[in-house]
């Protein structure tokens, strides 16, 4: 019969280990037995020399009396003068406790005094029959062999293994794999590239863009696999009924190996830690910088929901007079247990340049609250940046949870152009004209690289921007379009300023792309337009520099 004697946490990083152990008992025909040994003595022997053997384990070991030992291991005192078989069972005794191999391989037992007689019991400590004893050429006086059981080796079953099947929440399977059981009837298996690889079969995005009206945007298994592993013994192709284990979820996603290790010292699971259920998912800080025109987004893992707990994204806008408002993005609704919500919260998708009519955003702040004003996550707050940047570069990453962040670097940059160009010799056997020269162009192609500096930014921050490096999926924002893009090196400068380390990170990259053809194109602003005054009627009326009154068609442009 199977049993599952390991298994992850309830929701696993995919890109993490998600190791599992299924053990049997049927993986043996017949168990084996240790060998148990009784040598009895009821006299004395008082001469020198006298001898017995013993035989186990391919060894041969010749016992003799002696006067002196002198801890050689294979020699006993004599009985002396006075002495009964009891002293004399103890000498042997003592004699087995100094011998190398006994000690190795079985439990010596020196038995009770007795009347008749005194037992000293070898007991093997690991079962088989190379371990039985066999004792022969008995030349001590007093010397007999008693209880003799032999040991029985291991009978395991031919051809078995434990099948290992892998299966989604549809009852698709996602993967199956099959491994011989070890000494003890267990094997262990580790199905992260099986989920990995389900994770990679995903060929839309995982984000919205360009960016839908509303506010959230649920997402099903392209983040939050559900999944069942189930269980079955294999003998020689015949495959049993299946022991399956309780639904669970793995993230598209993973940990360093650092943290990891940490979490499965304390035998923790990031997700079962109380304040990481209260995060988004991303690591950058608590507080950035934004502006008009810059996509930003929130990803945050909902799970369970046993009480039918109903959210709402509240956005409080902090304006430079000192004043806010409040603004409940979405309506209040019930999350759906083990799923990912993506929140679209950047100044333009939340439109806070109209949130209030003539006055200015100084920041906007971001959290997830229940119909009892409780936090349901942290809060995350967006500065906005008025300033202008000639070189502002806007990048949009996965990445280690599998979701998604903005980041902007304001530095200088640099553009370049390569080209790689096909070319060769055409010979054609007619007079020369002005078209038929014989090198030809057969193709180019033009690689654009570009370098981006992030300006002087945090320790924090540069830490964070190492998933930037790490990232398989970079964009650059331009305007209202993202283009992908390949980060090729990194190179980081410190700064020492008031006696804080600041930091300036440089990538160079390229497009992952490249054009055989040249056009211009202008990607349209993504940024949204302020609410206009009211136009001007025919009975408006406007006043001018000394307060005169001029009417509509007294206003010249």
């Amino acid at each position: 019969m199977i049993d599952i004697t390991e298994s992850p946490g309830l929701i696993s990083f995919a890109g993490n280990p998600v190791i599992f152990e299924a053990c049997s008992s049927d993986y043996q025909v017949s168990n084996g037995s240790c060998a148990h040994f009784e040598m009895i003595v009821s006299g004395i022997d008082t001469i020198e020399g006298h001898q017995f053997t013993l035989k186990f384990a391919g060894k041969t070991l010749v016992f003799k009396s002696a006067g002196f030992t002198g801890f050689d291991g294979q020699l006993f005192e004599v009985a002396y003068y006075g002495q009964t078989f009891n002293d004399f069972a103890g000498n042997i005794y003592q004699c087995f406790l100094e011998n190398y191999d006994i000690q190795k391989y079985y439990t010596v037992t020196l038995g009770p005094v007795g009347a008749a007689e005194r037992k000293i019991t070898l007991q093997a400590k690991n079962p088989g029959d190379e371990y039985s004893i066999t004792l022969t050429d008995i030349g001590v006086s007093g010397v007999a062999q008693g209880t003799n059981t032999a040991g029985a080796d291991t009978v395991y079953r031919d051809f078995f293994s434990i099948l290992c099947l892998i299966r989604d929440a549809y009852g698709e399977a996602i993967g199956e794999d099959l491994k011989p059981a070890d000494f003890i009837g267990c094997a262990r298996f580790d199905i992260s590239d099986y989920l990995s690889s389900k994770f990679s079969t995903w060929q839309l995005n995982r984000f919205e863009f360009p960016e839908l009206t509303g506010n959230v945007k649920m997402h099903g298994w392209d983040y939050l696999l559900k999944y069942r592993v189930s269980f079955a013994e294999s003998i020689a192709g015949h495959v049993k009924g299946l022991q399956s284990t309780t639904w669970k979820y793995a993230l598209a996603g993973g940990l360093n190996r650092e943290l990891l290790a940490s979490l499965n010292e304390k035998c923790q699971d990031y997700f079962s830690i109380e304040e990481n259920k209260y995060k988004f998912l991303t690591w950058l800080p608590q507080t950035k910088y934004s502006r008009s025109g810059v996509t930003e987004k929130l990803f945050f893992l909902f799970q369970d929901n046993p009480s039918a707990v109903q959210y709402r994204l509240v956005v409080i806008v902090n304006f430079t007079d000192g004043s806010h408002k409040i603004i409940n993005a979405t309506p209040m609704v019930a999350f759906t247990p083990y799923s990912v919500a993506e929140f679209k919260v950047g100044f333009d998708h939340l439109n806070l340049v109209n949130a209030v009519y003539k006055k200015m955003v100084r920041s906007w702040e971001v959290m997830l609250m229940d119909s009892d004003d409780e936090y349901l996550s942290e809060r995350r707050i967006f500065i906005y940046d008025n300033r202008v940047f000639d070189n502002e570069k806007v990048f949009f990453y996965r990445n280690s949870f599998s979701a998604y962040d903005t980041f902007r670097f304001l530095g200088k940059t640099e553009l370049s152009l390569e080209y790689e160009r096909a070319t060769g010799i055409t010979i054609r056997e007619e007079k020369y004209s002005f078209f038929n020269a014989p090198s030809r162009q057969f193709s180019a192609k033009e690689t654009e690289s570009c370098k981006a500096n992030s300006g002087w930014i945090t320790l924090t921050e540069k830490n964070c921007l190492r998933e930037l490096l790490l990232s398989t999926e970079s964009y650059e924002q331009i305007g209202k379009e993202l283009f992908r893009i390949v980060v090729k090196t990194a190179k980081v400068t410190p700064f020492l300023k008031d006696g804080e380390y600041l930091y300036n990170l440089e990538i160079e990259y390229e497009r992952a792309y490249q054009n055989s053809f040249f056009s211009l194109h202008h990607p349209e602003s993504s940024a949204n337009p302020v609410v206009p005054p009211e136009i001007l009627t025919w009975d408006n009326m406007e006043i001018s520099f000394d307060d005169m009154e001029i009417t509509f068609d007294q206003v010249t442009f």
